[in-house]
C-alpha cells in the first residue's frame, strides 16, 4: 500500500569484501508505493535527491566473518532503509528496534533479495541486527514463482524476525494457476529448474507454447502424476 516517505537509505552488498551506502533526502514527505514487478529505480521516489556527502562505496564487507550485521541509522519518521544482499543469500535472523518497524521483501535482478524496513513512527533512529546465510530454502525463487502472494513473502519475514514466535510457523500452502511457468512447475514438483527444462526438452513433461513462451497446464501435469 502507499506510504509517506521522507528519507531513503540503501545498503548494498557489492561483493564479499565491499558494500555501498546511499542516502536520499526529500524536502517534504511524499506518498510513494513500490509495486512488485516495477523497475528497481522505483524503490526511491522521483523527487528524492541523493546526498553525495553521505553516500559512499566501502572496501569493507557488509557482514563480519560470522555473517552478522549491525546497523543503527537516523532515518526519521517516514524513513526507508533497504539492505540488498548478494545473489543466493538471505537473512536467516533479523532483530529490529523499535518493534513498530514494518519489514518487507523485494526481489532484485540476478537472484538478489532486498529487505525493506519502514519507520512510520516519530522515533528517529532504528536498529537492525541480522545474520545472513545461503538461500537454501530458495526464498528468491519461491517468491518469484508467486509474486502476488503477500502471505508467502511475510512468512519468510516472520520466520526470520526474532520479535515474533516463529518456532512453530508452518509454510503456507501455495496455490498454483492452471497455466504455469517453468519456475512454478519446479516448485510444484519439487524439482530443480534445470531438471524441469531438461524433461521439457525430452518431452517427458507436457508443455504448450503461448506467444512464443513455454508454459505448462497444471491439469496435464496432474494427469501425468496420476498415471504413474
Amino acid at each position: 500500500m502507499p506510504q509517506l516517505v521522507k528519507k531513503v537509505i540503501q545498503y548494498r552488498e557489492l561483493t564479499s569484501k565491499a558494500h555501498s551506502r546511499l542516502v536520499w533526502d526529500i524536502d517534504v514527505p511524499v506518498v510513494h508505493q513500490y509495486a512488485v514487478g516495477d523497475a528497481l529505480d522505483n524503490l526511491v521516489p522521483p523527487s528524492a535527491k541523493i546526498d553525495t556527502d553521505l553516500s559512499e562505496n566501502y572496501k569493507d564487507p557488509l557482514f563480519n566473518k560470522k555473517n552478522h550485521l549491525k546497523i543503527m541509522e537516523y532515518v526519521g519518521q517516514y524513513g526507508l532503509l533497504h539492505i540488498q544482499l548478494m545473489p543466493k543469500k538471505c537473512l536467516k535472523s533479523i532483530f529490529v528496534e523499535p518493534d513498530s518497524i514494518a519489514v518487507d521483501l523485494i526481489l532484485a535482478e540476478g537472484g538478489a533479495l532486498i529487505y525493506e524496513f519502514y519507520n512510520p513512527t516519530p522515533i528517529q533512529s532504528i536498529s537492525i541486527t541480522a545474520t545472513s546465510a545461503e538461500d537454501k530454502e530458495n526464498v528468491y525463487s519461491k517468491i518469484k514463482s508467486n509474486p502476488e502472494d503477500l502471505e508467502y513473502r511475510q512468512y519468510f519475514i516472520r520466520k526470520a524476525l526474532k520479535k515474533t514466535d516463529s518456532s512453530n510457523l508452518d509454510e503456507p500452502k501455495t496455490s498454483y494457476p492452471e497455466i504455469m511457468t517453468a519456475e512454478q512447475v519446479s516448485q510444484y514438483l519439487q524439482l530443480s529448474l534445470s531438471t524441469v527444462r531438461n524433461k521439457t526438452s525430452s518431452r517427458e513433461l507436457p508443455s504448450v507454447k503461448i506467444a512464443g513462451s513455454t508454459r505448462y497446464k497444471k491439469s496435464d501435469i496432474d494427469a501425468l502424476l496420476k498415471s504413474r
